[in-house]
Order: structure tokens, then sequence, then C-alpha cells
């Protein structure tokens, strides 16, 4: 049975579309540059989101994603990086953020897919500095949907204090390219 699977993708699906929507109106150098003092630019939260789904993919999945990816990604060197960063010096192109949003949820989404229902109770076990602790799968997937909507409610916060208008409701061409960057606009 898929029941629960299949709400789950949804809600994946939709908080993803729901922070394109609010971000597609922003160009590369919007998205690159740094909105308020001691923030992060709101493409670098675009890219966490991006590392966040490889990361808890290892996880639930326990299989190794590519470090090509990851490196695409900014994975730990943009935003909020645990040690020497490297973040790009030029503003990305909007085709790498959309690619690579649409990219990692997809392998997410995949990796959902394959399961059933009564496996999205079985636990997987993470290190932490505290010790090891014990995850459902289905946990993990609200975990990245809670996690973006965190971080969009940032972005979002950060895009009309730097006085950038979203304008998702009357944007539904760049939203549909944001969501599939291999069509033409």
């Amino acid at each position: 049975m898929k029941e629960k699977v299949d709400l789950l993708k949804w809600m994946l699906e939709d908080i993803r579309k729901e922070t394109i929507s609010g971000v597609s109106s922003l160009t590369k150098e919007q998205l690159f540059a740094v909105p308020e003092i001691g923030e992060f630019p709101v493409g670098a939260y675009l890219m966490h989101l991006c590392e966040c789904d490889l990361h808890w993919l290892e996880v639930i999945s326990g299989e190794e994603q590519s470090d090509e990816l990851k490196t695409k990604c900014y994975s730990d060197n943009w935003f909020d990086p645990s040690g020497e960063s490297s973040p790009p010096t030029e503003a990305p192109e909007l085709i790498e953020y959309a690619s690579l949003l649409r990219e990692t949820r997809q392998k997410f989404l995949d990796y959902i897919s394959s399961l059933d229902d009564s496996e999205l109770d079985s636990s997987v076990i993470i290190k932490r500095k505290s010790g090891e602790v014990s995850l459902s799968k289905k946990w993990i997937v609200y975990h990245i949907i809670e996690h973006e909507a965190h971080h969009r409610g940032q972005m979002f916060l950060l895009m009309r204090r730097a006085g950038w208008k979203s304008d998702h409701r009357n944007n539904h061409k760049m939203t549909e390219w944001w969501l599939n960057p291999e069509q033409e606009i």
C-alpha cells in the first residue's frame, strides 16, 4: 500500500513548488546578493535545500550520493559551513539553481516512491555528538518538509526586507520554467 507514501510525495512536491513560486521572479544577481548584513543570500538557502535533500537521502537510503553533485550544490561551502568555506565567487546562473533543485528533490522522491507505507515506520540510526539516534523514515520526510518551510519563510522575509518583490501570483511562466528548466521560456 502506498497511500501514505503518495501523500508524503505530494507534500514534498507541493512545498518545493511554493518555494520556487516565491523566488522565481528574482534575478541571478538578487539570488547571489546578501539581502541583509549577517544573512546568507537567497541563492545560498536554495542550494542548502539541495544539499539537505542529498544528505537526508544518504541517511534514509544508506547510499552515498555523488561528490560531483554535492560540489555543484556547494555542500557545506556556502550556507552555514562547518569549516572553511568556498562559496561561489560569481552569481550562478538561474539554470544551475533550477536544475539542482529539481534533480536533488527528484532523487529523494524516487527513493520515497520505492517504499511501501509499512516501510515508513522503519528506522535508521544516525550518529550525533550525543550518541546514536534512531529516526523513522517517516520522520525524515517530515523533517525535510518542515525544514524547507522554515527556510522558505526566512527567504521570503529577507526578500521583503530587501525590497525585492515576489510576483509569484502573476509569474506562472517563470515558475513553470524553474520546475522544468529544460523547457524553453
